[in-house]
């Protein structure tokens, strides 16, 4: 009889780690099969004989994870999500500018709608600069957003959204985040702590970031890249739409969900 063995590798952040390798041992400390995951981290081994086996998680900067997995005969053994961790702390990137390339950047946007779907929306017009001191914690961005260019694939919706009613873009056609503190998360990740200015109001505003790695371009440059994700109460900038269906339900939620993957420039 014989079964397989299939797990999940990720970061304790949740992002998968399609870089890390399993190993497989017998009861008896024979190596039965060495693996690689898939994009999405996924792991599955061949066929193996029925019988207790040590399973071991390796991946470049993060530390060593092992698990037991007893095969009893056909099927599939899941060890589930294995959550591994950084070691040394979070990765950072290297000291000095960068700027934000809104070409291969990406400001999204979403919100509940009805209580039962989510609408999304991107920003196509932005900018910003990252200044990495040595002292990483010291570390500051700021970004600028033009209102206008909200698309939710919708125009009608896009026109209500750029109304006072909503970003009222044009009296407020920039929106701008600033921060100026960065503060270690979990292994992987950071706390990028600031200020967004939305319709004239400042409102503080926490993002979760990790930092993606960098490499060198074609052109000679250097690239970075980052995910921040976060969320924002429109109230708090005075966006009180609040139309609401017959069962009392408000047609859009007051909670939106941001979600930023930003590749930046490394400049003089």
């Amino acid at each position: 009889m014989s079964g397989t063995i299939t797990a999940r590798v990720a970061t304790s952040s949740g992002h998968p780690l399609p870089a890390a390798v399993m190993t497989v041992m017998s009861a008896t400390g024979e190596q039965q099969a060495v693996l690689r995951g898939d994009d999405g981290g996924a792991i599955t081994t061949d066929a193996l004989d029925a019988g207790t086996y040590t399973v071991v998680i390796t991946a470049d900067g993060f530390a060593p994870t092992a698990r037991t997995a007893v095969v009893n005969g056909a099927g599939q053994v899941s060890l589930g999500t294995i959550a591994v961790t950084r070691s040394g702390g979070a990765p950072v990137p290297a000291a000095g500018s960068w700027e934000i390339d809104p070409g291969h950047s990406t400001v999204e946007i979403s919100v509940r709608h009805f209580g039962i779907a989510t609408i999304k929306g991107r920003f196509t017009d932005f900018s910003g600069r990252i200044e990495v001191p040595e002292d990483v914690e010291a570390s500051s961005v700021s970004a600028q957003i033009s209102t206008a260019s909200i698309d939710t694939d919708n125009q009608t919706r896009d026109g209500h959204l750029r109304s006072a009613a909503f970003f009222d873009v044009e009296q407020y056609p920039l929106a701008e985040f600033r921060a100026t503190r960065v503060c270690p998360g979990s292994d992987d990740t950071w706390r990028l702590a600031g200020h967004l200015t939305l319709r004239g109001t400042s409102v503080p505003v926490d993002l979760n970031l990790s930092y993606l790695g960098e490499v060198d371009d074609p052109w000679g440059g250097r690239q970075a890249a980052f995910r921040a994700t976060g969320t924002l109460q429109r109230n708090d900038f005075g966006i009180s739409f609040d139309d609401k269906l017959i069962s009392g339900v408000a047609q859009i939620g007051g909670t939106a969900s941001v979600d930023l993957e930003i590749q930046a420039i490394r400049t003089p």
